[in-house]
């Protein structure tokens, strides 16, 4: 239920958050500044964090795919 500022209870945008920083690698729209900043901390040391985060989400869809041409 959103609070007075309009986000849901318990999302502080002042806190990174692990969703919204892959969110943010994946390009989505659904993240804070804080979230970006993090994820430009974690690019800086490692410049293949957002394809990874890509891999990750192809690896996901095709996951998905298989079960359920498998029928599960």
């Amino acid at each position: 239920m959103p609070d007075g500022d309009g986000l849901p209870q318990g999302v502080d945008p002042g806190k990174a958050s692990v969703a919204r920083m892959y969110d943010a690698m994946l390009g989505g729209e659904h993240n804070f500044a804080i979230d970006r900043e993090a994820v430009a901390a974690f690019t800086a040391i490692d410049p293949q964090v957002r394809t990874l985060a890509r891999a990750n989400r192809a690896f996901l869809g095709r996951a998905v795919r298989f079960l359920v041409e498998s029928g599960v």
